[in-house]
């Protein structure tokens, strides 16, 4: 698959001796013949008894075409689309391997169901839908878009190709969710996980399976004979209809033959569709039926998944592949153009098959280099993603891990963490494992989608190999040695202590002007805020902000960074820097598509609007950042918005769910080896005071009107309420409140009030004046 930056390479990166993280991130330009039905062919047969039943889907969430390959899918599909186009919006995605990465993925569903409703509303960060979470915060925003446009038909060709069971539950979601007149239709080779049972029960699903598919005697005839020109008799023609079980695919095979035949009725009697003959049918009957030119184009070509005129000619050596190709289309069913230009082709997937079996059988060896061709015509025109997988396949192990090591920082900034674990799981063991720039790049991508047991073990073996790599990185580091230390700064997994130790060890080994400087300062900026450290830690925020403004690529830390130095103001009452760090933030976000990517920006926001007495605004975009802060799988991002989330509930005096988050809070602190030394949630040091009856004062005592407000808290009133009565502003009240939770080490007003109460502390507070 390409993927095509705005200069026109893919990637943005292939043929770079380094893809440098401050380069920027390629614009995500979609492959055009993915994103409509391919165009109708002469020879197919209009099977009205079949789009029928297609047009009879009212109501119904999902419509099913399961079927092996060649019973016609596509085909009935691509007919039905071009009938019905033109009375409702009908959306066409092909998928293929590529979109087992949930974000490519759903960047195509997006694209796919735009270009078919220009009206509908699908909001800027749906855009670039770079995240794990898409069932929770994707989803849900698309569906509500969705109800607002009338009788959208999406269709997912090739769905068996979607193997990924994130991928796959995603789409699930949205067969359960959509609104009613959302009509999503599938065709797939095998049956696929998408609640069919529970469908099948309410009378929402639509089912065409291979026997529905099978070609019938009226169909079969005007196949053969008004199509093909064969002129069978019935007899003939119910008897192919026998022998194939109605197989399209093997009536096909049977024209193509027949068509060179002088005794056609004497071949029709010798024919046979089952699976042990058909291999040979398709070598004597199909291939040989083309010159041999032909046969050896075909037969190298068909180690692509898509086809072009100089590809082709690329592979066999040759020029004019191009007219080639658009001869054999016209002529040969089991090659199909992806587009109406017919720059594109594929082979039908058994005809492929059988081409890469006559391959060997013919030129032993050959697809080896083949797939070296391939690669370097990827390359050559940056197509990095392919090139890979070519590379891959020819075995060039070697080529392969220089373009992962050069690009595998700008996929994780598109999330296409799916994509670099993928490409490092398909290495052969020794290589992976011998190569610290592939270990390095996994242990990042697995990092950044929150696995951090798979992290940790690709770490453990780039720690036994430092000692043997020497030098700089294709990526931009300095070192591996820099590489790691700067991935364990940023990802402290509840470990402050060690992550600010890895910080400091990032920072003296990238220096100033190195690209990756930005990411080992933020790891520093970090360590510091978590440790309760605010003032060094918006000052080390500052630098990178003004870093990566003035570098750019690093858009992920620049928005990160903007989300916590508004909450550093926050906490120290600067209420005008607060709102403009937000709204820089969130600015940051939507132009480069990472509102689903991080939950610094819902967080940053959500504090903002409980800082202003707006809990009830606040809590729906903590829940939100709440989702994203659990698949980013880094424990002290949860803890705070937890925190954050505990205060919205407890406001609105929802006081049961506010001590469940709090509960929660306390089991992730335990879990961590050093959440702080001042962390915003109970540290381990003193759970023991919050789980005891025994009323033994906090190590740091309480002010005189902190003992005040803490007596408050313990009513309905907001903070604002407490303010008046107070006679003092929000943001004075709300540093109070700030003060208690820290020395107390509560999650939330809830908490505060159980742990103060424990510790004696209401019965010390004094009334209010």
């Amino acid at each position: 698959m390409s993927w095509v930056d705005s200069a026109g390479g893919a990637d943005g990166l292939a043929g770079s001796p380094a893809a440098s993280p401050h380069s920027g991130a390629p614009a995500r330009v979609l492959v055009e013949t993915k994103l409509h039905a391919p165009p109708a062919r002469e020879q197919v047969v209009l099977r009205e008894r079949l789009l029928g039943r297609l047009d009879q889907v009212a109501g119904h969430r999902l419509t099913l075409l399961a079927a092996p390959a060649g019973y016609g899918k596509t085909s009935l599909l691509t007919a039905w689309v071009g009938a019905e186009a033109h009375s409702r919006p009908m959306a066409w995605l092909s998928l293929d391997a590529d979109d087992n990465d949930a974000s490519i993925l759903w960047s195509y569903v997006l694209e796919a169901l735009r270009r078919a409703c220009p009206a509908l509303d699908v909001v800027d960060d749906l855009a670039s839908p770079s995240t794990p979470a898409l069932v929770e915060v994707l989803l849900p925003r698309l569906v509500n878009a969705l109800s607002d446009q009338a009788g959208v038909t999406l269709v997912l060709d090739d769905f068996h190709l979607l193997t990924d069971s994130r991928a796959r539950a995603s789409v699930r979601w949205l067969v359960e969710h959509a609104p009613d007149d959302f009509q999503l239709v599938v065709a797939t080779r095998t049956e696929p996980d998408l609640g069919l049972s529970a469908l099948r029960a309410h009378g929402q699903l639509t089912e065409l399976r291979a026997d529905d598919l099978r070609f019938n005697l009226d169909e079969a005839d005007v196949f053969l004979n008004g199509r093909q020109m064969l002129g069978l008799s019935t007899s003939d023609v119910r008897l192919l209809v026998e022998r194939t079980l109605g197989w399209p695919a093997g009536l096909y095979l049977a024209a193509l033959s027949l068509q060179r035949a002088e005794d056609r009725h004497g071949l029709v009697s010798r024919f046979e569709a089952s699976n042990r003959h058909v291999t040979d049918f398709l070598e004597s009957e199909v291939l040989e039926a083309n010159d041999p030119a032909d046969q050896d184009l075909m037969a190298r070509c068909a180690v692509l998944d898509r086809i072009s005129g100089p590809l082709c000619d690329a592979l066999t050596g040759q020029s004019g592949s191009h007219e080639t190709l658009r001869r054999l289309a016209r002529s040969n069913l089991f090659l199909t153009p992806l587009d109406d230009d017919g720059a594109w082709y594929r082979f039908h997937p058994l005809f492929a098959q059988l081409l890469r079996v006559q391959l060997e059988r013919r030129h032993p060896g050959l697809a080896n280099e083949l797939h070296q061709r391939a690669f370097a015509w990827h390359r050559d025109r940056g197509d990095t993603a392919t090139a890979i997988n070519h590379a891959l396949e020819a075995g060039l192990h070697s080529e392969a891990a220089d373009l992962v090591a050069q690009t595998w920082y700008t996929q994780i900034n598109l999330g296409r963490f799916h994509t670099v674990v993928a490409w490092t799981d398909r290495f052969p063991p020794r290589v992976l494992h011998s190569d610290v720039r592939l270990l390095l790049a996994r242990a990042w991508a697995l990092s950044a989608s929150g696995q951090e047991a798979e992290a940790a073990e690709s770490i453990v073996r780039v720690e036994r190999l430092l000692d043997t790599h020497a030098g700089s990185l294709p990526d931009g580091f300095s070192s591996a040695e820099a590489s790691l230390e700067t991935l364990r700064g940023s990802f402290p997994w509840g470990n402050v202590r060690e992550a600010h130790a890895h910080a400091v060890r990032a920072l003296e080994l990238e220096g100033p002007d190195s690209p990756w400087y930005p990411v080992a300062r933020w790891g520093l900026a970090m360590a510091d805020m978590w440790r309760g450290r605010f003032r060094e830690a918006e000052q080390q925020y500052a630098e990178v902000i003004a870093l990566a403004n003035r570098r750019q690529g690093h858009w992920l830390i620049l928005c990160a960074s903007l989300a916590y130095c508004s909450m550093i103001a926050g906490e120290e009452g600067r209420t005008e820097a607060q709102a403009r760090l937000v709204d820089e933030c969130t600015l940051v976000a939507r132009e480069h598509g990472l509102v689903n990517a991080t939950s610094g920006p819902s967080m940053a926001l959500g504090a903002m609007l409980n800082d202003r007495g707006r809990p009830a605004e606040a809590l729906p975009v903590l829940q939100r950042g709440l989702t994203l802060a659990r698949h980013q799988g880094q424990p002290l991002i949860l803890l705070r918005t937890l925190r954050y989330l505990g205060d919205s509930l407890t406001m609105l005096g929802r006081t049961q769910e506010a001590a469940a988050v709090a509960s929660e809070a306390r089991m992730i602190m335990a879990a961590c080896v050093f959440p702080a030394i001042d962390s915003p949630i109970t540290p381990p040091t003193r759970r023991a005071t919050s789980e005891s009856t025994s009323r033994q004062p906090a190590p740091e005592p309480l002010t005189h009107r902190e003992l005040t407000v803490l007596t408050l808290l313990a009513g309905k009133g907001s903070e604002a309420d407490i303010g008046r009565e107070l006679f003092v502003s929000h943001s004075t009240v709300h540093s109070h409140v700030r003060s208690i939770y820290r020395k107390l080490g509560a999650a939330s007003r809830a908490e505060a009030v159980e742990l103060g109460r424990n510790c004696g502390y209401l019965e010390m507070a004094v009334a209010p004046v």
